[in-house]
């Protein structure tokens, strides 16, 4: 079994005790008494020279802890003012050692949108993600079926969220971009062995017809891999360990 085959069983068990402390009606009944407002993800990452996803997370199965001193309020108040125009959190527990607590705490201090970073699987995270504030959710390809991507994005539009779908091949690419609304992001990282080619987002850019926002997700490092990148035609960049290290 993959990490990934992991992850998604593990999300599968996780969700069974979730749904017996907080039903989904229960979710339902109170979006409904909340109204939040639309999520604006797109909208902050659309129309500029360049934008930047900064990604707040503690760990994940390739780097193991990233950092021990682990604050997401401080580090989003930091990639705020370091010109970030969205944030992604990490909520997955296990593997990324994330929280859905650390979205709804960040959702108290920025005005910057939010990813949730998660396996979604059902339709209950959904709705789930609405409520913890997030402003955008993220769809992997690689493990949902082409039913579930479509169910799923009627319900985000539902719920007035922005929604990322993740591919990482052309494959899974010519799956999606159909999509018309959906932000397309190629994760450089191969997420069954774990090994990053930067290159992977260049190579699709390149088949990707579509006009939908194209973004690179995974193994940017520095302002010349940025740079790289937006000369083959991607300017939207998710980056996640190395701003964690400080070391971008």
């Amino acid at each position: 079994m993959s990490i990934l085959e992991k992850i998604v069983a593990n999300t599968k068990a996780g969700l069974i005790q979730k749904k017996a402390e907080l039903s989904l009606e229960q979710i339902k009944s109170s979006l409904e008494d909340l109204e939040l407002p639309r999520g604006r993800f797109k909208d902050n990452i659309s129309n500029k020279d360049e934008a930047i996803i900064a990604e707040i997370k503690k760990a994940s199965p390739s780097a193991g802890v990233i950092v021990d001193a682990f604050d997401p309020v401080t580090k989003a108040i930091d990639y705020e003012a370091f010109g970030a125009s969205a944030l992604s959190i990490l909520t997955e527990e296990d593997f990324f050692m994330g929280s859905v607590d650390y979205l709804k705490d960040v959702k108290k201090v920025t005005a910057l949108p939010i990813l949730r970073k998660d396996f979604i699987i059902d339709e209950y995270q959904l709705y789930e993600s609405k409520l913890i504030g997030a402003d955008c959710i993220l769809l992997i390809a690689s493990i949902l079926s082409d039913h579930q991507i479509k169910d799923f994005i009627n319900i985000t539009k539902k719920l007035e969220l922005d929604y990322l779908i993740e591919v990482h091949d052309e494959n899974e690419l010519q799956r999606v971009e159909h999509f018309e609304d959906a932000l397309i992001g190629v994760n450089n990282r191969n997420l069954k062995t774990f090994e990053v080619d930067l290159d992977n987002s260049v190579r699709l850019r390149n088949v990707f017809k579509q006009k939908n926002i194209f973004i690179a997700e995974s193994g940017i490092k520095s302002r010349e891999d940025m740079n790289y990148l937006k000369l083959n035609g991607i300017n939207v960049f998710l980056i996640g360990e190395s701003l964690m290290r400080g070391s971008f």
